[in-house]
C-alpha cells in the first residue's frame, strides 16, 4: 500500500511538471478572461477554432491567431474593442452578424497599436477609429454588404492604412475631421465611395485601386491633400458615377493618376487652387469637367479616347496648358514639341445629348461636326488650351492607347447615322 501511495504520487509529480496547473485553466479561460489575467507586453497565442464573444482590449500587450481563429458575436457591440496604447492584433478572422446600425467589427481608439491580416465580415462597419492616432492597419480584408463602412475614421489623425482590401462597403474608407492620415496601396471595389474625405486636411493617398464603385473618389471641405498614383476606373454604372469629385477642395495636388471608362473622370465643382498633372484620362464619357471653380492648373495631362474631353461652366482663371489631347489639330512651328493652334474643348454634343439623350447616335456624324462649329457653346463653358502638346511623353504612351477606343465609338455612330438616313429615304 505504501510504496502504491508512492507511486501515485511520484506520477503526480511527473504530470504536474509536463502539464502545469495554469496550462489547463489556460484552455478553459475565455478569450476575455485570457486578456485580463495579462500584464503588459504580454504575447497571447490564440488556438485555433470558433470563439462566440465580443472582447475588450485596454492594455499593450499582443493577440495573435494561431491556424484558423474565428472570433464572433452578434451583440450591439463591436467583436473587438480596442483601447489604450500599443495593442497588436493579427491572424484573426472577425464576424459582426449585429443587425446595430453603429455596431463595427472591430472599434479603436487610443494611439500606437497596430492590426495586420484581419479578415472581417460584418453587416455593418468593418473598422472604426475614433479619436485614435498613429494606428497601423494593413493587410485586412473587409467584406460588407454595402451597409457600413469598411474602414471609417472619426477626429483621428496621423493613421497609416495600407495594403487593405474592400469589397461591398457604404464607403471603403471614410474619414471625416481626421487629418494627416495616409491610405496606400489599398484596393476598393463595389462601394458607393471607394474613399470619402470630408473636412480632413493634409492626407496622402497614394497607389490605390478604386475600380467599379459608384464614385472612386469623393473629397469634400479639404485642403492641403495629396493624391498621387492611384488607379480610378471603371466607375461608371450610376448617373452621378465619377472617378473622382472634388468639392470644395483647396490646394490640392492631382498627380499622375489614371482615369479610365468612368462616367466623368474628374469632376471639379467650386473648388479652387488645385493642381492637375500628369493624370491619365482614357475612354471617359467626360474627360474633366469644371463647375464653378477657379484658379486651378491643369498641365501635363493625357487624354485620349473620351467622348468629351472637357467642359466647363461658369469657371473662370484656371490655367490650363501643356495638355496632350489625341482629338486636337496639331502644329509645330517653333520645334519646342507645342502646337500652336490652340485646342478648344467645346461641350455642345454634351449639351445637346443632355436634352435628348437619342442624338448619341450622332456621335461624329459630319452634320453633328457642322453644327457645333456654327451654333458654338458659350465663351464661359469652353475650356482652352493655348499650347497643346504635339505627343505624348513616353510614359504616357506606354499606358495611353492612343485614339483607338475613339475611332471605334466614332465608325459605330457613324453606321448607326447611315442606317437610319438609309432607312428614311426608303420610307420617302
Amino acid at each position: 500500500m505504501k510504496k502504491t501511495t508512492i507511486s501515485m504520487l511520484i506520477i503526480f509529480l511527473v504530470l504536474s511538471l509536463c502539464f502545469p496547473f495554469s496550462s489547463f485553466a489556460a484552455s478553459k479561460m475565455t478569450l476575455q478572461e485570457q486578456i485580463d489575467k495579462a500584464s503588459k507586453g504580454d504575447i497571447i497565442k490564440i488556438a485555433e477554432g470558433e470563439y462566440d464573444e465580443s472582447i475588450k482590449i485596454n492594455k499593450p500587450i499582443t493577440l495573435e491567431g494561431m491556424g484558423n481563429v474565428v472570433i464572433r458575436s452578434c451583440s450591439e457591440q463591436a467583436v473587438i474593442q480596442v483601447k489604450g496604447k500599443n495593442v497588436v492584433l493579427k491572424h484573426v478572422k472577425v464576424e459582426q452578424c449585429s443587425k446595430g446600425d453603429k455596431t463595427a467589427g472591430i472599434l479603436v481608439s487610443g494611439s500606437g497599436h497596430h492590426l495586420e491580416n484581419i479578415a472581417i465580415q460584418t453587416n455593418k462597419f468593418g473598422i472604426q477609429l475614433k479619436d485614435a492616432e498613429n494606428v497601423t492597419i494593413q493587410k485586412t480584408n473587409i467584406q460588407g454588404n454595402h451597409k457600413g463602412n469598411g474602414i471609417d475614421l472619426w477626429k483621428s489623425k496621423d493613421n497609416t492604412l495600407q495594403n487593405n482590401m474592400i469589397n461591398k462597403a457604404l464607403d471603403g474608407f471614410y474619414l471625416e475631421q481626421s487629418d494627416a492620415n495616409i491610405i496606400r496601396n489599398n484596393t476598393v471595389q463595389n462601394s458607393r465611395y471607394g474613399m470619402h474625405l470630408m473636412f480632413s486636411d493634409q492626407c496622402l493617398l497614394e497607389g490605390n485601386t478604386s475600380q467599379q464603385n459608384t464614385s472612386g473618389l469623393m473629397l469634400m471641405e479639404a485642403k492641403s491633400t495629396t493624391i498621387q498614383r492611384n488607379d480610378f476606373s471603371f466607375n461608371n454604372e450610376n448617373v452621378h458615377s465619377q472617378g473622382m469629385l472634388l468639392y470644395h477642395a483647396y490646394e490640392t495636388d492631382i498627380v499622375n493618376n489614371t482615369f479610365v471608362s468612368n462616367r466623368v473622370g474628374i469632376f471639379v465643382e467650386e473648388a479652387e487652387k488645385n493642381q492637375f498633372q500628369q493624370n491619365q484620362l482614357k475612354g471617359n464619357f467626360i474627360g474633366v469637367q469644371f463647375l464653378k471653380s477657379q484658379n486651378n492648373q491643369l498641365s501635363g495631362n493625357t487624354f485620349t479616347g473620351n467622348v468629351n474631353d472637357a467642359q466647363a461652366i461658369e469657371s473662370h482663371h484656371n490655367s490650363i496648358e501643356k495638355n496632350y489631347w489625341d482629338s486636337a489639330q496639331k502644329l509645330d512651328i517653333y520645334g519646342k514639341g507645342l502646337s500652336a493652334i490652340p485646342y478648344t474643348a467645346d461641350p455642345f454634343f454634351l449639351t445637346l445629348t443632355a436634352d435628348v439623350p437619342e442624338y448619341q447616335i450622332f456621335f461624329q456624324a459630319p452634320g453633328m461636326v457642322f453644327l457645333q462649329k456654327l451654333l458654338k457653346s458659350p465663351k464661359d463653358a469652353l475650356l482652352i488650351d493655348n499650347q497643346p502638346l504635339m505627343v505624348m511623353t513616353t510614359k504616357q504612351a506606354e499606358t495611353a492607347n492612343s485614339s483607338g477606343g475613339i475611332w471605334m465609338i466614332s465608325a459605330v455612330m457613324l453606321i448607326g447615322s447611315s442606317i437610319l438616313f438609309w432607312v428614311g429615304r426608303k420610307q420617302q
